[in-house]
């Protein structure tokens, strides 16, 4: 039997772990924690500071994963595109962005599109498009947003819940570093990428300026 199973429950897909005892992973843009977080964070959210989020703002997060950082981004009035590689995760995300909500969150939603794609592909086209010129459709976004998949904790009682599944299931990337060097290429004038607190910078790119907590980081490259 695979570890991983996706399943059908109350009518939304779930993600479970048959080797570890724990609740399956849904995702739920309506849950209250991540409600609070979206209307109490505000300025305090690094994420929003680094990405300098404001209505209107095109933003294109690579590593859509769970879609907390995506719908943190639409609820400041970001017009957020969400890469997401696995199809698992993208079926997750997609029931989710279909789920009925209220109307306000449903407006947040409107604001979230979701491609099941290898952002490393988008963003070779990108770069091979090269920068926008009149007539063109479709402009490059005002940010690129990346956040790679953190390296396993030495503690693993320090990742709970949906992130600890998350992270057993889809692993570390390896391919930050390629995706870092893509975003740049495009000429998109703004790449950001969250990375942890005390992490070494990926390779030869060093950032123009840094948002630090105590956990994370958001490294900013300017161009």
């Amino acid at each position: 039997m695979p570890r991983f199973r996706l399943i059908r429950q109350d009518a939304v897909y779930e993600l479970i772990d048959t080797h570890q005892a724990q609740l399956a992973l849904r995702i739920d843009f309506s849950a209250a924690k991540l409600q609070h977080r979206a209307t109490r964070g505000g300025k305090k959210e690094l994420l929003l500071r680094a990405v300098g989020a404001k209505p209107g703002l095109r933003v294109m997060d690579c590593t859509a994963g769970l879609g907390t950082d995506s719908f943190l981004l639409a609820n400041a009035g970001c017009n957020v595109t969400m890469l997401e590689r696995s199809k698992i995760l993208s079926i997750l995300l997609s029931d989710a962005l279909r789920a009925n909500v209220s109307n306000e969150t449903q407006q947040i939603l409107s604001r979230m599109h979701l491609l099941e794609a290898d952002a490393k592909d988008v963003l070779l086209d990108m770069k091979r498009m090269g920068l926008p010129t009149e007539g063109q459709a479709e402009p490059l976004p005002d940010v690129i947003f990346i956040d790679p998949m953190f390296p396993s904790r030495r503690k693993q009682a320090l990742v709970n819940g949906s992130m600890q599944m998350l992270q057993n299931f889809v692993g570390k990337d390896q391919d930050a570093t390629e995706l870092l060097a893509l975003a740049i290429q495009t000429g998109c004038s703004k790449v950001v990428v969250k990375r942890p607190a005390n992490a070494e910078a990926l390779e030869m790119y060093k950032p123009a300026y840094q948002y630090v907590a105590k956990a994370n980081r958001f490294d900013v490259f300017l161009q």
